[in-house]
């Protein structure tokens, strides 16, 4: 495995710009939510949650190569897949917006408007793209480019309300390395007060169970 700040930094300059473009799409910029203060306006681009991304890919999942389970660097070809589709939604005539042609040679996926950028996850998750057009080990393999895309969603929600971007200059270090640098703008915009030994809670209901004749009845 790289060490994770090298490996980040070495990322090329349309995977940074195609991931970018992924977590704006995602969990954007809001400035209309400046009234409920000033956190709540800030999106995962700033927080840099393209490089927890790009880390992640590249570091915590792994693909079966014949028999044997093996860490395979992800960001490069996710990229590369998010483009294609950005490049099928366009040729079929389906965007909704004209892209921008100052950044299709970078990323044809940042190019286009953020609103087709989720036309192009839905249109990979539902498998409406040519699937001989991805990279692999995404081509003609269906199932997982649905797992993917459902990871980067998720993904991408947690790298922005997780406490990673807190972890500040330390957060493209590995994992035990790591340390707070500063209380996490996601757990802010969340409402979350931070870690605690416990918070009350609705635990469920209580439950009172009779037994008579081999039966039992919940009063």
């Amino acid at each position: 495995m790289h060490p994770a700040k090298s490996y980040a930094l070495s990322a090329s300059p349309h995977t940074i710009a195609t991931f970018r473009a992924l977590v704006e799409a995602i969990v954007p910029n809001t400035p209309e939510l400046a009234p409920f203060g000033a956190e709540q306006t800030i999106g995962a681009s700033e927080l840099g949650v393209q490089d927890y991304m790009i880390w992640e890919l590249d570091h915590t999942l792994a693909l079966f190569f014949g028999m044997e389970l093996t860490n395979f660097p992800l960001s490069a070809p996710t990229a590369g897949m998010l483009n294609s589709g950005a490049v099928q939604l366009v040729a079929s005539g389906h965007a909704q917006h004209v892209p921008n042609e100052s950044l299709w040679e970078t990323s044809p996926y940042s190019a286009i408007a953020p609103p087709d950028r989720i036309r192009v996850l839905a249109m990979l998750e539902e498998l409406i793209v040519d699937l001989g057009a991805l990279p692999p080990p995404y081509r003609d393999d269906g199932g997982f480019v649905k797992f993917i895309v459902d990871y980067l969603v998720r993904g991408t929600m947690f790298g922005h309300y997780s406490e990673w971007s807190a972890y500040g200059t330390t957060r493209l270090d590995t994992p035990t390395e790591r340390r707070l640098e500063h209380f996490p703008i996601g757990w802010r915009q969340a409402g979350y007060p931070g870690v605690s030994l416990g918070y009350r809670a609705l635990m469920g209901f209580p439950l009172t169970i009779v037994r008579k004749g081999g039966e039992s009845t919940i009063v």
